[in-house]
């Protein structure tokens, strides 16, 4: 099994047909069982308990929201999600550790899907495409579970366009991101 992980995620760039498939895959097989820390633990058994507390508080959220501003809004948990967590490794960083970031062509995945859900968002609220959608309670809390495991299925791999392709990097917060090779 990992010497298939290791074929799946140092492949060529040009077999990149099935990134997502494959990508899910991988992510999967990689955060099963005792390959996850205790960080990873902890935040995969606070993604449900989120999103109970969430249908618990939907009364007070909109019954119908318009397409744009729920974008927006998944788009910034996604984002906020991703900052805790930065946050929570910042903090549990060795002093003395070596801090040196390398400069690499590459963004992390999570931070550009969130940052392009913010942009599209607000295209769509500001032209005014797209309705109102209509949100149950049951439909607050399961988005926001799906939302919260989303990142955090994606949060370690970064991608690369010189050459292209999608990568797994656990320690991704030393990069530097340059457009310059």
């Amino acid at each position: 099994m990992m010497k298939c992980l290791y074929l799946l995620l140092n492949r060529e760039p040009s077999s990149n047909r099935h990134v997502f498939f494959e990508l899910v895959l991988s992510t999967l097989a990689i955060k099963h069982g005792k390959h996850m820390t205790i960080a990873e633990k902890i935040e995969l058994a606070i993604i449900p308990i989120i999103g109970l507390c969430t249908f618990y508080i939907a009364s007070a959220l909109p019954d119908n929201i318009p397409a744009g501003r729920l974008f927006l809004a998944v788009s910034a948990l996604l984002l906020f999600q991703s900052l805790l967590r930065d946050l929570w490794l910042l903090s549990r960083k060795q002093k003395d550790e070596e801090t040196n970031g390398i400069a690499v062509q590459c963004m992390c995945i999570e931070s550009t899907v969130g940052f392009t859900g913010i942009i599209i968002g607000g295209v769509l609220l500001g032209s005014g495409i797209g309705g109102p959608v209509s949100m149950s309670n049951w439909s607050w809390g399961i988005l926001v579970v799906f939302i919260l495991s989303f990142g955090f299925f994606i949060k370690d791999f970064v991608f690369e366009w010189s050459p292209w392709r999608i990568r797994r990097d656990k320690n991704h917060m030393n990069i530097v991101f340059t457009w310059k090779k």
